[in-house]
């Protein structure tokens, strides 16, 4: 089984995770079969392990003579295969969450036995609803009540600008009668007859 292992990354020559041999090899070895060869094979210094963050990578030790090009080349590809990894490990976290969150969702939700349960009360209720908008509009002889609401609302808006100048002009009327008044406002207000709250509504 070691050799099997073994002869595996010695020809290939690169690096791999544990579950990028397991695959390679089509599953014929068990992951944890796998995992006892990649340890004894370090142990004997046939292979060694770099653990980029949660990865750990595997690469079979080269012969001494290779130049330091080559050996720098397969460094990079170790840093290259570990970063790919950890992107994917991040996705999948990244997957869960978003399954989980879903998951809790659904939790809160009512379930469809539920919803049935609930369907002839929420029918009956709607009815209701329906037959007392029935009588109002039979009430108020089919008077279209969103077109009285508008009008209601613009008569508002006029009487309310209409307010607003009168206030303004009895406003600009008193404080010209105040520049040549020897009292102050309220002995204007209360000789005049006009309320002093009323005035500042």
């Amino acid at each position: 089984m070691d050799d099997t292992v073994y002869n595996f990354m010695k020809l290939r020559n690169r690096p791999y995770s544990l579950n990028d041999i397991v695959s390679n090899l089509h599953n014929e070895l068990g992951k944890s079969a796998v995992q006892k060869s990649l340890d004894k094979l370090v142990e004997k210094g046939k292979v060694f392990v770099k653990a980029y963050g949660k990865q750990k990578i595997y690469c079979p030790v080269q012969d001494t003579t290779q130049s330091i090009e080559e050996l720098m080349r397969i460094d990079n590809e170790l840093q290259a295969h570990a970063n790919e990894l950890e992107k994917q490990c991040q996705q999948l976290e990244l997957e869960i969450k978003t399954q989980e969150g879903l998951l809790e969702s659904m939790k809160s939700s009512i379930t469809i036995d539920q919803a049935r349960e609930q369907k002839p009360a929420l029918e009956n209720r709607v009815q209701i609803l329906s037959n007392k908008l029935d009588n109002l509009m039979d009430a108020s002889d089919n008077e279209d009540l969103h077109k009285k609401k508008e009008d209601l609302g613009n008569a508002l808006k006029m009487y309310s600008r209409e307010y607003a100048k009168r206030k303004r002009l009895c406003t600009d009327i008193l404080d010209c009668i105040l520049d040549n008044y020897p009292g102050s406002k309220t002995e204007v207000f209360e000789e005049i007859g006009i309320e002093f709250r009323s005035i500042n509504k």
